[in-house]
């Protein structure tokens, strides 16, 4: 990672953002082998948009490897482009099932902002792609 160009309090107030962001994909990663562990609400949110439960596991597995991805310097936008990806298709899921705006349907949204701010603080090659 080039941090020539990215101040010493830019780049921990990306690792914050991106913390936060790594923690909550992290946890819901793991979460995606215990389904049949979770609380009745959990399971009811979960069957609202209708994902069958035997693919949970498949999910988890590929949004954890995305974040193992993002979390490496060298791969760090990699893994930031298919959490993006990830993170669409939650968007799409809530839209269908006609979920509420603000708490649900854009809460992937929220993820990915913390994601890619982060990593702009702490990259300097994201800032070299976006000056561009």
């Amino acid at each position: 990672m080039n941090q020539s160009k990215v101040s010493k309090g830019s780049v921990w107030v990306g690792r914050i953002l991106s913390g936060l962001a790594i923690l909550f994909l992290l946890f819901d990663g793991v979460l995606k082998f215990f389904m049949d562990k979770l609380p009745p609400e959990a399971l009811e949110a979960n069957a609202a948009l209708q994902w069958p439960m035997e693919l949970m596991p498949v999910v988890g597995f590929l949004l954890l490897l995305s974040t193992a991805i993002h979390l490496v310097p060298r791969t760090a936008i990699i893994g930031a482009i298919l959490l993006t990806g990830y993170l669409g298709g939650a968007i799409a899921s809530h839209v269908r099932v006609g979920n509420p705006l603000f708490t649900h349907t854009l809460f992937p949204v929220y993820v990915a902002i913390l994601i890619w701010l982060g990593l702009y603080l702490r990259d300097s090659r994201v800032k070299t792609i976006i000056s561009k």
